[in-house]
Parts: structure tokens; sequence; C-alpha cells
């Protein structure tokens, strides 16, 4: 055989033979890899979602007028006993000019007041570029929330500060031209537009609403105690009549009436600290709560909770029937996978007087964690637990630990593998 063909063979078949072994070394690495994920610091709610049912104080504002309503208010609005809720015209001409005149009058009694606090030097620059940034974050904030009601009035103060601002840094001297504009316009509309032919006052203390569902006082606040599941299941609708202009809630408290399952129930039972509800579809923030009654026909069954809330506001005096979550309180620690968490045993060493050495074993729950190549076992101390994950303590109290030693930020935890053992070397 030609001497260069051999020597072509040979190379070819060592070459083989290192890929072959390449290829090995790199299967055998593979397998002996461990999936791991990081120990991270998160917080967590504890939740429980339900469907709410909204009860409240409720009392229907009639109207025995004939006319067209021009509201004095926005739904959420506190009113007091004899307050003024909507005026009543002739007409919707009449009704849009002389409301565009009121509008007006807020504005003109806003330049007057900032004309004269500032002739008295009142206020400082600092002061009123607070009030700027607080009214554009207070405007922002109700926006994202769907608090649309108060935006008008935050909108109003911010004009009013940008003004000042104005009237501080010598922009402009004093707003004489501008009053007499507005009175100008708000004569004319009050000229050329019939006054109002009535008025609605509020017969209690509360919050106002224009919205009228049907559902009000189907479930009375004074008969949460009694409620049952077939209360919330056969709870109906009724017709609201025409000459009904809103309702007053007269009662700063309401309530949530949700069911729950059994295995809800115990958990919120068991809880004995501040709670909060969000109706998730009409207010995306927290709402304080305590939980005011638990029923259960029998330890198995499901459960009325009742929830009790003292926040109003323009989104949640309309809502009804919404899906709610009841926040049980936060949890702040490491998260770990369920499935990364096993039994097996820690040693403690300690010292007598005479300095000899005592060893103890003893079996705890834990995770086992990758230091380089090697495997070690660290005791966990749970805060919470859901069906897929666990918040352990990070800083627990030396008395939960056996020989001092836990999970720490950041640590490789071994969520899968066979033959797992403190030690254990992976090659």
């Amino acid at each position: 055989m030609d001497k260069l063909l051999l020597r072509r063979i040979l190379v070819a078949v060592l070459s083989f033979l290192a890929v072959i072994y390449a290829v090995y070394l790199l299967v055998s690495a593979n397998f002996n890899m461990l999936p791991t994920e990081n120990a991270v610091e998160v917080t967590v709610t504890d939740t429980v979602y339900s469907d709410g049912y909204i009860i409240r104080d409720e009392t229907y504002v009639k109207n025995n007028t004939s006319g067209i309503l021009s509201y004095s208010l926005n739904d959420g609005d506190a009113v007091r006993v004899g307050g003024e809720i909507a005026k009543v015209f002739s007409n919707e001409d009449d009704a849009a000019a002389q409301t565009k005149a009121d509008e007006l009058e807020k504005k003109l009694n806003s330049l007057h007041s900032l004309q004269s606090s500032f002739a008295k030097n009142t206020t400082d620059i600092d002061t009123i570029n607070n009030d700027i940034n607080t009214n554009i974050l207070s405007m922002l904030n109700n926006m994202n929330n769907g608090e649309v009601g108060n935006v008008n009035n935050y909108i109003n103060n911010l004009v009013s500060s940008i003004n000042q601002r104005q009237v501080y840094t010598g922009k402009v001297t004093d707003f004489n031209t501008a009053i007499a504009q507005l009175q100008t316009q708000i004569n004319d509309l009050r000229g050329s537009s019939g006054s109002s032919i009535g008025t609605i006052l509020s017969e209690k203390a509360g919050y106002f609403s224009a919205h009228c569902d049907g559902y009000e006082n189907s479930i009375k606040s004074i008969d949460v105690d009694k409620i049952k599941i077939d209360d919330l299941d056969n709870v109906s609708r009724k017709s609201v009549e025409k000459n009904v202009a809103g309702k007053i809630v007269s009662s700063m408290g309401w309530y949530v009436a949700c069911v729950v399952s059994a295995d809800d129930a115990t958990r919120l039972s068991l809880w004995d600290g501040a709670a909060t509800v969000k109706l998730l579809n009409v207010y995306s923030e927290s709402i304080p709560a305590s939980i005011e009654r638990i029923y259960q026909e029998n330890d198995n069954s499901d459960a009325v909770v009742i929830l009790k809330c003292n926040y109003m506001n323009s989104n949640l005096i309309d809502a009804r029937k919404e899906p709610v979550e009841i926040g049980l309180g936060n949890y702040k620690g490491l998260r770990i996978s369920k499935k990364a968490i096993h039994d097996d045993y820690v040693t403690k060493v300690t010292y007598d007087e005479n300095d000899n050495m005592h060893t103890e074993t003893s079996k705890v729950q834990g995770v086992y964690v990758l230091y380089g190549s090697e495997v070690q076992f660290k005791q966990i101390v749970i805060l919470y637990a859901n069906q897929d994950y666990v918040i352990c303590d990070k800083a627990p109290d030396s008395k939960l630990l056996f020989n001092g030693e836990t999970v720490s930020l950041y640590d490789q935890v071994i969520i899968e593998g066979d033959d797992l053992y403190d030690g254990k070397v992976i090659q």
C-alpha cells in the first residue's frame, strides 16, 4: 500500500477517534450538569381570589320636579345634609349655559383669591413649586387609577399654582384683564339663559352617585351577620323609578361579601393581621379591610366571608359585583422552587467547657446548593408557600436553625438531580 495513502487513512482514523472522544466528553459533561436556579429575593402577598358583592347603606335621591338636571357633584363627592346635589332647568340650553357660568365662577374666584394672597405676599416660590409637582403627580396617579372624577379638580389646582408662579416670577403683574374677561363671559351666559327652576338637596350626609343599578339595599348592611351562600346566589335586582336622580351612600363603612372554598376559609380564619381588598376591574390599588365574619355550614363546605372597608372614591362607589383579591399580608424572602426541597441530615459541632468536641445530627428540611463542583445541603425556614414555590427567611432566628446555616441570596439551588447528598462532588 502506498505510504501516503496509509498516512491519510491513519490521520482520518485518529481524527475520527478524536471527534468521538470530544463528543463523549461533551455528552458526559451534560449528563453530569445539574439544573439550578438562583435564590432571589422577592416580596409576595398571600392572596385569596373570589367574586364579591358590594353592600352599602344607600338611599335614593328623588327628583319631583320636571326639567333638565345639572349635577353639582361628581360621583364619589361628599355631601352634607341639605347640600346641593343638582339644579333643575327648563331646557338643555339653559342647563348648559348656567353650568358653564358656574365653572367660570370657580375660575373667577380662584383668580380673586390668588391676587389677594399675592398682595399679602404670604407664599414663597418653593411652596408654589411643590404645589405644582404635587398636583401633577396626583393628577397622573388618579388618571392611572381611573379616578377621572377627581382629575378636573387637580387640573384647576395646577392652573392656579402655575398662575401663582407667573405672578411671583414677574411674568404677569396682576390678573385684572383675565378677571374682567371672565366676568363678562359669566354675565353674558347668565343674561342669555334662564335660571334654575328648582334645586335637589340631600336629605342625608354621605357620598353621592348619579348611577343606580337596582341592587340598592337588596342586602342591607345591618344584615351582614345573617348572610348565607343562598342569599348571595339569590340576590335580586329591582327596577329603578324614573324620578330617581341618584343615591347617597350614607355610611363611610361598606362591605364585600364573597364565597370562598373550605381551604381558603381556614386560611382566612387563621389570619389575625390586617387584610386588603382589590376590586380588580374597577380600582388597581389595595384597599384596607378587616375580616368581619366567616360563616360555614360545616368544616368541609364553602364559606361566606364578609370584609369591611372604610375608603371611598368615584371608582368604588358604583362597584357592585366584582372579582376580588383578598390580601393577607406580604412576605419578603428568598424564592425557592418547591421541587428543590428535600429532607436530609445536618451536623452541628459544639464544644464543652473542657474544649471537647461534640457532634449532633438531625434531619431537617432544606435544599442542595452547588458551590463550584461540590454539593452542599442547607436548611431552610419557610415563611410562605404556594403550589409552585416557597418564600424562605434569608436571616431566620438562630433558634430555628439546627447548625446555624441556611440558604443565601444568589445561591445556586439544585432543582433536579438523583443521588444528591451533602459533600457530593460533581465530576
